[in-house]
């Protein structure tokens, strides 16, 4: 069952993950705002998710079989790095069916009605002096993000260390979650706005802005590692 939980929890954060693509989906058709309502749409999806994942932790600690030993958790772990990779690999594909369902919206202002377009992807330049330049920025986003991968595993570990505790347990999760939402939302979103007036820009930060979500979901995993070796 351990296995399932992180399964739902990696699709949550993989889909988490893509609205980096999604907006810079909507700059490279030179229309923003179709980037942030498909990002809106994504977030539903990912809320469906917690919906599943929810129930299923809860009826777990209430029956206390959520795992057996700590090593299948750190084990379990490893598939929130290995989809964010996967996402990471195949970004490309991700980006064009995002496109193409931009320019339904952007045409129809429907996600279901076909349209004829050719997908053809900006090139972005990636290079290290870009990196370099907004190294500030992508730290603060490192950093953010490491707390919020390692909310749920802790979480999970808690539950099942002190099950009399659940609702208190439970309730954290707002608290590791609220660190990411609101460095995201006080430093990192208005940046990103403002370098959304440069078009190529904008579409290289998004691109790294993938690789950053990564990197902070190996230090996460590294973090649990180290961790889970006194539990």
């Amino acid at each position: 069952m351990i296995a399932l939980l992180f399964l739902l929890l990696s699709f949550l954060f993989c889909i988490e993950a893509s609205t980096s693509i999604s907006r810079k989906s909507g700059y490279a058709i030179n229309n923003a705002a179709s980037g942030l309502i498909l990002q809106s749409s994504l977030g539903l999806l990912s809320r469906a998710l917690i919906f599943m994942f929810m129930p299923l932790i809860g009826a777990l600690s209430d029956t206390g079989s959520i795992y057996s030993n700590s090593y299948s958790v750190t084990l379990s772990f490893l598939l929130l790095p290995s989809m964010l990779f996967l996402l990471f690999i195949f970004r490309v594909e991700v980006e064009k069916i995002f496109l193409t369902l931009l320019k339904r919206v952007e045409v129809h202002g429907s996600y279901f009605k076909k349209v004829k377009f050719v997908n053809n992807i900006p090139r972005t330049d990636s290079r290290l002096r870009t990196a370099k330049k907004f190294k500030g920025l992508y730290i603060v986003v490192f950093l953010s993000y490491i707390p919020y991968y390692l909310a749920w595993p802790f979480i999970i570990i808690l539950l099942n260390t002190y099950p009399e505790n659940r609702g208190f347990i439970l309730g954290l999760s707002s608290v590791f979650n609220g660190v990411n939402t609101l460095v995201l939302t006080l430093f990192v979103d208005p940046k990103l706005a403002k370098l959304g007036m440069y078009r190529n820009l904008i579409l290289s930060v998004y691109n790294e802005l993938l690789l950053v979500r990564l990197f902070s979901s190996l230090a996460a995993f590294l973090l649990f590692l180290a961790v889970s070796i006194f539990i």
